[in-house]
């Protein structure tokens, strides 16, 4: 399976550099997701700011979140797929990273935000259909 057949039509979440750690935490918030992307003006990836790093980077040291920008906090070294990457390819590389959140990049933009959720939910889809498939034959449905 590829990751293009995971995609929806949502738009991923993004700030500026410039934002407040407050902000993205409201967003994240009022989006139900857990990352907001950190893009320039002009739409230039420059890192990604998670649940994670507001947990180990922000709250745990004790800086303000009214005050710290996400450039100070974000992570700067962004994992991102492709739609054609093979949906296996990317979840080893996000055990391997330890990491829970992948951009998706076409022609040099960000079109989604893959979650380890969104990448156990297809698994589960993949399994209940070849399981499905298999009950069919066993039953004769299928030849």
């Amino acid at each position: 399976m590829k990751v293009q057949e995971l995609l929806g039509s949502f738009d991923p979440v993004r700030l500026t550099p410039g934002a407040s750690v407050r902000q993205a935490v409201r967003k994240m918030v009022d989006c139900k997701c857990g990352s907001v992307l950190i893009q320039e003006e002009d739409g230039s990836l420059k890192g990604i700011f998670t649940e994670r790093d507001l947990m180990t980077r922000v709250i745990a040291v004790g800086l303000d979140p009214d005050s710290v920008k996400l450039e100070e906090v974000m992570s700067r070294e962004v994992f991102t797929a492709t739609p054609d990457d093979l949906v296996k390819e990317v979840r080893q590389q996000l055990r391997e990273r330890h990491i829970r959140h992948v951009p998706v990049i076409e022609k040099d933009e960000v079109i989604a935000v893959l979650s380890v959720r969104d990448l156990i939910r297809a698994d589960l889809a993949e399994q209940r259909a070849a399981n499905s498939a298999m009950d069919d034959y066993i039953r004769g449905k299928i030849s």
